[in-house]
């Protein structure tokens, strides 16, 4: 599949309604695209800028909380966790972000490693545990989890979201395998609630031949309402044969079929080619390797929303295509995955301050590997399996100041072992002090993935694999300062995973065969949030993790007691915006320490990578209440760094660009 045709086509369309609406009335104009939702009064209308930030506030208003699957109430900064973030299309837009790895690290206890640079293989690593640890959701539909059992982060771009959700810490007992480590949710725009004209384009260039291009239209006739957004990233990077071109599509139309009855289709298409050059420590580099990347979902819904509760139910079809040419060892082949899954959701508000979830689903997998140059070391396989899921939730006030949040699932496994997971967590406001403590435990849960047996050895059947299986529990507090004019949050948090599958290479047959061990991981979260005036935000959090092998071996390499590898010890990042009238201003800094990333199969050493800290500067200039230019410096101080050892980091990057926004 091939997107530049589609988007083509879309910029045409785009193009057009921005002549079309340049009519549009225009009485008011606010300071900037990026004000926040939350401040704007919901009845503001005039000007194109507050249309499109009232659009953002209502969807703001109605999205369901990754942590809940349900609305969440206003006092809900008094009860969740600072483990769950929300970051809104606005912020998103003011530190110029584009992939999803890049909006994750403003959260404590998150490590993302790359090998290389844009569009090259991204692991994220949330509290220590695995990448195929944490599900990731489209409006609450699950996208392909790919062979890797984790949906390719290095290809999510996130600049025409409305929102990101990100939940950190064990959700198995919400979302079902894959979501031990925890849960991301992407907020595209929800056509059921569209409730105006609008639209936003942006186009930017720089250092790399990198050219970016995103538009996003919302349209609202009787009841029906359409969201569209399309996103594009051409670029060479600054590594030999490291070329990337990815773009992405995604689309909802609703029709309201009488009050407050909905029916809505979601769409979501992925395109993406990536030049592989591979490490530098290799004697092939620059390794002349290309993959291919294909994604895509279809999603239609029904749903009810009444006073008192509200149902929904959907089914979900999503498959994943990669090909891989000239791979190593003359292995080149096609992996694909297909899914197929159903959700019901009722959720119940008749009794006050308490919401009670009942859900179900069904969920099927498929997954195939096959050679373009067959071989005896480049064999075919294919697995498939299925498993149906109840789960129930209780979310409650159950005292003044004291909320409980509990949830239980089980999920009935076709091939593996069917498991039941919970999870509990006990907050308490103290308005004396401002002060919220709070606790957590659950449970997960994880069946085995593609990447757990697509390679195995022929001789290995992959049912005979014992599903993962973790124990999480956090505890801390959430401190308000200054009057609510800054918060500060500590947490401490362990995780223990019984049965983690691994793969370990067998250089006779040039064939994988499973390795089960036992992990824990631990570690301190800390994190700093402060506005002191309404010119000035500021954030800093920093992640101490100690990562180990409880039992077993850990990719062959790693015994009991030895560190984890590529979980930096130490994580720090830091940023501020400084916002006048008409512009803005900030910067960042990332850093990771203390980071293993190999051992020496000579001397058994650990090799480590060299400590890292990257600072990038961002500012935006409105010209009028269509208009604005931006601009930014990545690695502003030219650092050199690899997050993976023989794969550089960028260097620094120039980059600006150009905003168009109109509302009716």
């Amino acid at each position: 599949m091939n997107l530049d045709l589609l988007m083509r086509n879309f910029l045409c369309v785009a193009v057009s309604l921005v002549f079309i609406a340049s009519g549009f009335s225009q009485d008011e104009v606010v300071t900037t695209i990026t004000d926040d939702t939350a401040t704007l009064d919901l009845t503001t209308v005039s000007g194109a800028r507050s249309v499109i930030i009232r659009e953002e506030a209502i969807q703001q208003a109605v999205t369901p909380s990754v942590a809940t699957k349900t609305t969440t109430p206003e006092e809900a900064p008094d009860y969740l966790l600072p483990s769950v973030d929300t970051i809104s299309g606005a912020e998103i837009r003011t530190f110029q972000r584009y992939g999803l790895e890049d909006v994750l690290r403003q959260s404590a206890g998150v490590s993302v490693v790359q090998a290389g640079q844009a569009g090259g293989q991204t692991s994220l690593f949330i509290r220590g545990m695995e990448s195929n640890h944490t599900v990731v959701l489209l409006n609450g539909r699950r996208l392909p989890p790919g062979l890797a059992g984790l949906y390719q982060l290095e290809y999510l771009d996130v600049s025409t979201l409305e929102s990101v959700q990100f939940l950190r810490g064990g959700a198995s007992s919400l979302y079902g395998a894959d979501a031990m480590a925890g849960a991301i949710d992407l907020r595209s725009t929800d056509a059921r609630f569209v409730g105006a004209n609008t639209l936003s384009s942006y186009v930017e260039g720089g250092s790399f031949s990198t050219l970016r291009t995103g538009h996003k239209i919302t349209l609202s006739e009787g009841r029906v309402g359409v969201a569209l957004d399309a996103s594009s990233i051409t670029t060479d990077n600054d590594r030999p044969w490291s070329k990337f071109d990815n773009g992405v599509l995604r689309g909802n139309i609703a029709v309201e079929i009488t009050d407050g009855i909905y029916f809505d289709l979601l769409g979501y298409v992925q395109d993406a080619n990536l030049q592989v050059a591979g490490s530098t420590n290799r004697p092939t580099f620059p390794a002349q390797q290309t993959t291919d990347t294909q994604s895509d979902l279809l999603s239609p819904r029904i749903s009810v929303i009444r006073d008192d509760w509200d149902f929904s139910g959907f089914y979900s079809l999503t498959s994943t295509d990669l090909e891989s040419l000239s791979s190593p060892l003359f292995s080149d082949h096609t992996l694909s995955q297909v899914g197929r899954e159903a959700e019901a959701l009722f959720n119940y508000r008749g009794v006050e301050g308490a919401v009670f979830t009942l859900g179900a689903g069904s969920y099927q997998y498929e997954f195939d590997r096959t050679p373009i140059i067959p071989g005896a070391f480049n064999p075919d396989s294919n697995f498939e399996y299925s498993y149906t899921s109840i789960f129930a939730q209780a979310d409650a006030e159950i005292f003044d100041g004291t909320h409980l949040l509990v949830s239980g699932r089980f999920d009935d496994h076709d091939t593996f072992e069917s498991k039941a997971t919970y999870s509990a967590q006990l907050s308490q406001r103290l308005p004396s002090t401002g002060t919220t403590l709070f606790g957590k435990v659950s449970t997960g849960y994880k069946a085995p993935s593609g990447q757990d047996f697509i390679f195995l050895d022929a001789s290995v059947n992959p049912a005979d694999l014992n599903p993962e299986e973790s124990l999480t529990w956090e505890i801390g507090f959430s401190q308000s300062l200054f009057e609510d004019k800054a918060n500060l949050s500590l947490t401490y948090f362990q995780t223990d995973v019984d049965d983690l599958v691994d793969s370990t290479f067998n250089f006779t047959t040039f064939t994988s065969f499973a390795a089960v061990v036992d992990t824990a991981t631990s570690g301190v979260e800390l994190e700093f949030r402060t506005n002191p005036c309404d010119s000035l935000e500021a954030y800093l959090n920093y992640t101490f993790l100690d990562a180990e092998v409880v039992d077993g071996s850990y990719f062959g390499t790693y015994n009991q007691g030895d560190p984890l590898v590529r979980r930096p010890r130490h994580t720090l990042n830091a940023g501020f915006v400084f916002s006048r009238e008409n512009w803005k201003a900030g910067a960042e800094i990332s850093g990771a320490y203390d980071r293993l990333d190999n051992r020496d199969f000579i001397t058994n050493d650990f090799l480590y990578v060299d400590d890292y800290t990257v600072a990038r500067i961002f500012g935006s200039c409105t010209l009028n209440d269509n208009i604005e230019i931006y601009g930014r410096l990545e690695n502003a101080f030219d650092a050199m760094y690899e997050q993976t050892a023989g794969f550089a980091g960028t260097g620094f990057g120039a980059f600006a660009g150009l905003r168009i926004v109109l509302g009716e």
